[in-house]
C-alpha cells in the first residue's frame, strides 16, 4: 500500500509518495532488515518535517518583499526577556494597527554571538513580521519598530526569498542556538495554519504512475526503490493557481468525501 501526501500554500506545493506496512512475501529477516533501515532515516524525516513545516508556515502567512526580516539586539543584559518580548509585540501592535496592518509574526529568540557585531552581542530576536507596500512604508515601519523596541540596536530589512520558497529563511532560524529545553520558535495568536495536507491511499502498483500536479514546475524529485518498497519526494512551484485549486479540490474531494455521504454508507450496509 502506498501513501501519497500532497501539501500546499503559496506558491509551495510539496508531493511524497511512500509505502506503509510490510510488502507481500518478506521473510523476518527482510521485515528486521526494514524496521533497523526505518528507524535509521526517521531522525532524517523529523528534521525534514521540522524544516518544511516552518517553512510551510511563513508561504501561507508572508510575503517577499511586502513583509520583514527583523533582529532586535540589546544594550544591556535583560532581566526578563520574555517580558521585554511581550512590551514590544503589545507597542507594535497598537501602532500598526492605527496604519491599518495586523501585527503577525514568527520570533526566534538566539543566545550566541553575533559575528559582525562590533560588541560582544548575545541574548537577540529574530523575527519575521507582517509588513505593508506602499511609498515610504519600510521607513515608517522602520522608525516604528524601533522606538517600540527602544532597548538596543534595531536591523530590519525586507524579507527575501534565496531559493524557490522561503526554506533558507526557515533553516536559518532553525539554526539559531537557543536555550536548552526552550522551544525553537513561536508564533503569533493570528498567524494562519497551514493547508491541511491531502493523504490518498494507492496500491503499490501505481508507484511509477504517479504524475506531478498540472500548474507546476517541478523543483526538485528525489525516488528512491529497494526491496522495502518505494519512496518520492517532490517539491514543485506553482505558476498556475487556477489549474493547481482545480486539482487540489478533485483530490480533496477523493481523500475526504462529502460527510453526509459517509453516514449514509455507514447505515447501509447491503446483506
Amino acid at each position: 500500500m502506498l501513501i501519497k501526501k500532497l501539501e500546499a500554500n503559496g506558491n509551495l506545493c510539496q508531493m511524497s509518495l511512500y509505502s506503509t506496512g510490510y510488502l507481500p512475501g518478506q521473510s523476518p529477516r527482510q521485515r528486521e532488515k526494514r524496521k533497523q533501515t526505518t528507524s535509521e532515516a526517521k531522525k532524517r524525516i523529523n528534521e525534514r518535517a521540522q524544516e518544511w513545516a516552518l517553512t510551510q508556515k511563513i508561504c501561507a502567512n508572508f510575503v517577499e518583499m511586502r513583509d520583514l526580516f527583523v533582529c532586535l539586539t540589546y544594550a544591556e543584559t535583560p532581566t526578563n526577556e520574555g517580558e521585554c518580548l511581550k512590551v514590544f509585540h503589545r507597542k507594535m501592535r497598537i501602532e500598526l494597527q492605527k496604519m491599518g496592518i495586523e501585527h503577525t509574526y514568527i520570533v526566534v529568540t538566539s543566545a550566541h554571538d553575533m559575528p559582525d557585531a562590533d560588541t560582544e552581542v548575545r541574548l537577540h530576536h529574530h523575527l519575521i513580521m507582517r509588513g505593508a507596500k506602499g511609498e515610504g512604508m519600510y521607513k515608517k515601519l522602520r522608525d516604528v519598530i524601533d522606538r517600540c523596541w527602544g532597548l538596543g540596536t534595531v536591523d530590519v530589512r525586507p524579507l527575501r526569498q534565496n531559493e524557490e520558497f522561503f526554506r533558507d529563511t526557515a533553516r536559518y532560524l532553525l539554526a539559531q542556538p537557543t536555550k536548552k529545553g526552550a522551544r525553537k520558535y513561536s508564533c503569533s495568536r493570528n498567524l494562519r495554519p497551514p493547508n491541511e495536507p491531502i493523504r490518498l491511499r494507492l496500491p503499490e502498483a501505481a508507484a511509477k504512475e504517479v504524475e506531478p500536479p498540472p500548474g507546476v514546475v517541478v523543483i526538485n524529485d528525489e525516488r528512491i526503490d529497494n526491496e522495502f518498497g518505494h519512496y518520492r519526494y517532490m517539491v514543485a512551484r506553482i505558476y498556475d493557481h487556477k489549474l493547481f485549486d482545480a486539482y487540489w479540490d478533485k483530490q480533496r474531494k477523493i481523500a475526504a468525501p462529502d460527510p453526509w455521504q459517509r453516514l449514509q454508507r455507514r447505515r447501509y450496509r447491503p446483506r
